[in-house]
Order: C-alpha cells, then sequence, then structure tokens
C-alpha cells in the first residue's frame, strides 16, 4: 500500500484518533505506540524546547530498529502547540503545525523528518509499523 503518492510518500489527514490507528493498521503490524511529548524534567523525553534535526525514526531507538523495521510513522495530534512537524523528500521541505485532530502518515524509508519549535504542552500518538507483506514473512 502506497502512502501519499509517488511524488509524495505522505499525507495529512483530519481524523478521530480512532480513524487514525485504523488507517495505520491498513500498512502492516504495528510495533510501538506511545505518546510523545514533554513529560519528564530530564532525559530524552524531556521537555525540551530545542529543535530536533532530520532524522528517520529508528536512528535514536537502535536496539528497536534492530528488532524490527519501521516503515511507517504515524503521528496524531492530541493536543497542539507551537512545534512544527518537518518533512524533507527529495531535498524539499515541508511543514505542519499539526492541530489536535490532525495526523501524518509518513514512509519511514523514503523521507526524513524533524521538529522545530516550542513543544510546550504538544502531545502525539505516535505509531510505528513494519509493513504486512514483511510482517507476514516472520509470521
Amino acid at each position: 500500500m502506497i502512502i501519499g503518492t509517488p511524488h509524495q510518500p505522505w499525507e495529512l489527514l483530519n481524523t478521530t484518533a480512532e480513524d487514525f490507528l485504523l488507517q495505520m493498521l491498513k500498512y502492516g503490524k504495528p510495533i510501538e505506540t506511545s505518546l510523545v511529548g514533554s513529560f519528564d524534567q530530564s532525559g530524552r523525553g524531556s521537555r525540551r524546547d530545542i529543535p530536533l534535526p532530520f532524522h528517520r525514526d529508528g536512528d535514536y531507538s537502535k536496539e528497536k530498529a534492530s528488532k524490527n523495521s519501521i516503515d511507517v510513522v504515524g503521528l496524531f495530534c492530541i493536543r497542539g502547540g507551537e512545534a512544527n512537524t518537518l518533512i524533507k523528500y527529495n531535498d524539499k521541505i515541508t511543514s505542519y503545525n499539526l492541530k489536535k485532530g490532525q495526523g501524518i502518515i509518513f514512509d519511514n524509508k523514503e523521507v526524513l523528518h524533524a521538529r522545530e519549535g516550542e513543544v510546550g504542552d504538544r502531545i502525539l500518538l505516535r505509531v510505528w509499523v513494519e509493513r504486512q507483506e514483511k510482517a507476514n514473512l516472520d509470521s
């Protein structure tokens, strides 16, 4: 299943959390679901209003990435904020300030993503998916 179009391997959705999760399941097997925000006072998940450089999910989670292939990433906005999510594809950068009820799904192998701006109280539901074709080979 292709995400977005061949020239834009991501899609922006205005939806409910339930429909967002159902859409994510169409791409394959969920391997991790987490809330992304500023919950802790220290460590990687802490409130850090600093830019997050362009990367692929799994770059900072080597142990998780070595066990599974993070093929598709979904970010659904539970609480909006000032931070922007940036998508980089073929040297073109697109910026989204996700609002409550918006989600973005992208091909983690095709695009890079980043964050800029203050995280503040923004909360995202993040879902990592391994493509179904690969998941079926392991079953």
